[in-house]
């Protein structure tokens, strides 16, 4: 018997082609059959939810003493703190068990809404989420976002990754950094950049915060601000050389100059008294070592050779979690024509290639364009734009787009490649798929690949 839905109500006999409760339950989701509860959600732009009090009710307790308490609410419900979005997601897991999360910002707002209903489990699933997706260009929004709901699970792992890549962090275009933020990573005793790098960095935040608080970006103002958030005092002013102060912290003018003159006392004739409010400590911050390295799939022979533009794929499993800074590919092969110039045709040549990595979903991770000079008919090491975190089991996609220009091709050579290989006791399994003809519809050519190499660190 087919089933129809008309205005959001379930025609009759629509139960019997539904094998299973689940089945028969996300039904109701999608249609106003029996609901009894109704939710505005959303401040400007508000989204009417309708659903089943007994269904909210063993879900968690929060709804059970919004429907069934001493004190439930009668009329609709307002929900002012949680965009329409994020209430269709925990709706969604409340009537299925399931969700789908697409970025960082939903999994955010769906963690806040779950705390907030208290569903342990779908919190379990935002926070590894974002575990999954930390990256240099979003830690810090997630460090802040875990720090305002008291997420804790996110703090060390978000902080792990600031002090990895530090400068990739601060350097990040981003929304602006909050005091209190700035005040842990200059708490931190070991960070990937020098002092004299990180006071520039601190300097910028300062003319980022005053024209946030709507303030002149003056040295006077950003030496109050800098105070105020209690930055200025955790600078290791001691551990610069004489030249490094004098070209930065000397003439920045955040300094008084009693301070300019006790520190440049202090760094020519060591021990001498700093005014109140300096960091006394001469001990250099250490530096967080990030190794990286290759796991190079056994070359056996080239299998054929491509031209035009082309786009690339290979799936990447580890079965264990690592970040992914790069990749090693082919290079062109020589073209035909340079031969009439032998023995003089180039060695070397522009190379100008799209590499993307995409999650499983398809989504994209990070996008590098490639344009640096390389031998040919060698390997290339693709430095990714920003590295990305291959959860353990989990399968990604590394899309390469190998140019043209105007009539002209070039060609790069596909070769027989192992597809499984293990380096520093990570095992890594590749996949390889071509898209031949243009149409977006990748072909599997399971004997054949592109990707010589993955660069990871641990």
């Amino acid at each position: 018997m087919a089933v129809a839905i008309a205005n959001g109500n379930l025609q009759e006999d629509w139960q019997l082609s539904k094998e299973c409760v689940r089945d028969r339950i996300q039904t109701l989701l999608h249609t106003s059959q029996w609901s009894d509860c109704t939710f505005q959600v959303g401040e400007s732009e508000f989204e009417i939810f309708k659903a089943h009090k007994l269904i909210l009710a063993s879900c968690s307790p929060v709804f059970e003493a919004m429907c069934f308490g001493p004190l439930a609410e009668k009329q609709c419900i307002n929900v002012d703190d949680v965009e329409p979005d994020v209430f269709r997601i925990l709706l969604q897991y409340i009537y299925t068990d399931s969700i789908k999360l697409s970025s960082v910002e939903e999994a955010g707002g769906v963690l806040y809404a779950s705390k907030k209903y208290m569903l342990p489990h779908l919190s379990r699933m935002c926070r590894n989420y974002l575990l999954s997706n930390i990256r240099p260009s979003n830690v810090l929004a997630i460090f802040e976002f875990a720090e305002g709901i008291q997420e804790t699970e996110l703090l060390e792992p978000c902080m792990e990754v600031m002090r990895k890549y530090t400068e990739d962090v601060l350097q990040t275009p981003c929304d602006h950094i909050s005091p209190s933020t700035l005040v842990t990573l200059l708490d931190q005793t070991a960070l990937n950049m020098s002092e004299s790098e990180l006071f520039e960095a601190v300097l910028h935040w300062a003319e980022a915060e005053c024209l946030q608080l709507g303030m002149q970006p003056t040295a006077a103002n950003r030496r109050t601000v800098l105070v105020k958030a209690g930055a200025l005092s955790r600078i290791r002013f001691l551990v610069l050389s004489l030249q490094e102060f004098a070209a930065g912290p000397e003439i920045s003018g955040v300094l008084t100059s009693e301070e300019v003159g006790a520190l440049r006392l202090a760094l020519e004739n060591g021990e001498v008294a700093l005014p109140p409010g300096m960091n006394h400590s001469a001990r250099p911050r250490g530096r967080v070592a990030v190794k990286h390295f290759y796991c190079a799939r056994r070359f056996l022979k080239t299998a054929v050779t491509v031209s035009g533009r082309l786009r690339l794929l290979t799936k990447v499993q580890a079965d264990h979690s690592v970040m992914v800074s790069g990749v090693r590919v082919f290079t062109r092969l020589v073209p035909q024509r340079e031969f009439a110039h032998a023995p003089s045709f180039p060695r070397d040549y522009r190379e100008n290639m799209e590499v993307s990595v995409l999650d499983q979903q398809g989504a994209m991770l990070c996008r590098t364009v490639f344009t640096e000079l390389v031998e040919y008919n060698t390997l290339a090491t693709v430095s990714l734009s920003e590295p990305v975190r291959f959860v353990a089991n989990k399968e990604y996609s590394i899309l390469l787009v190998l140019p043209s220009s105007g009539d002209r091709t070039h060609e790069y050579p596909l070769s027989f490649v192992s597809q499984t290989e293990k380096s520093h006791g990570v095992e890594f399994r590749f996949c390889d798929h071509a898209d031949i003809n243009g149409t977006g519809a990748f072909v599997r050519r399971l004997d054949m690949g592109f990707v010589d190499a993955v660069v990871f660190s641990m």
